[in-house]
């Protein structure tokens, strides 16, 4: 059997699809579905995140004893650290006058429990090292200056001989004047003194105990 179509072209209706409106549906739908899959997966990947973030947070929050505990041992070792520059500063500009000043009288020479010599007046300071060592031919960090009578002139020459003769100790003669009605001689005199470390004099002290 023939079907015959009589109508005019314009109203005659398509056989064939219709891919304009097909493509009017699906695309939009696409679309959607798209927007749709990035938004969950966008939503999925913030919600990740705020979990870590609250996770971070309840460390922190556990942590916090920890970290304020460290800040404080922080701020105490960084005090102690400035005592003790302190200290070590002090340690190297302390001088200890009255044991040098002992050092120094237990050298002089003795006769019969006696010293040999007096002495008038001591002045004691700090000198260089190396001009020490030009002046008295030790590295001395502590010079006498003394003014002093000696009985005779032995006893003069044995003062002399002893700060001559000690490896920790050097002398630099200024003069003397010998007075005939007392048969005394006046004396003045420097005397450079080497300083021993405090674990040296420490070590000195035990020996001698022993």
């Amino acid at each position: 059997m023939v079907n015959l179509n009589l109508l005019p072209k314009r109203l005659r209706r398509r056989a064939g699809p219709d891919w304009w409106r097909t493509a009017a549906i699906v695309v939009p739908l696409v679309i959607l579905g798209v927007v749709g899959y990035i938004t969950v997966q966008t939503q999925s990947t913030l919600n990740a995140r705020l979990n870590e973030r609250d996770q971070l947070r309840a460390e922190v929050q556990i942590l916090r004893p920890y970290v304020n505990e460290y800040r404080k041992l922080e701020k105490r070792r960084k005090e102690l650290e400035q005592i003790a520059g302190v200290a070590r500063e002090v340690r190297a500009t302390f001088k200890p006058w009255s044991e040098y000043l002992a050092n120094f009288l237990r050298r002089l020479p003795r006769r019969g429990g006696r010293l040999t010599v007096s002495l008038a007046s001591i002045n004691a300071r700090p000198i260089d090292p190396a001009r020490a060592q030009q002046v008295y031919g030790v590295p001395a960090q502590v010079e006498f200056t003394l003014r002093g009578e000696a009985a005779s002139d032995q006893a003069l020459i044995d003062f002399v001989h002893t700060f001559e003769t000690d490896p920790g100790f050097g002398i630099n003669f200024q003069n003397a004047s010998y007075d005939k009605k007392t048969g005394i001689y006046s004396f003045s005199t420097n005397v450079g003194m080497v300083v021993k470390p405090p674990e040296a004099s420490e070590e000195g002290k035990n020996e001698g105990a022993q």
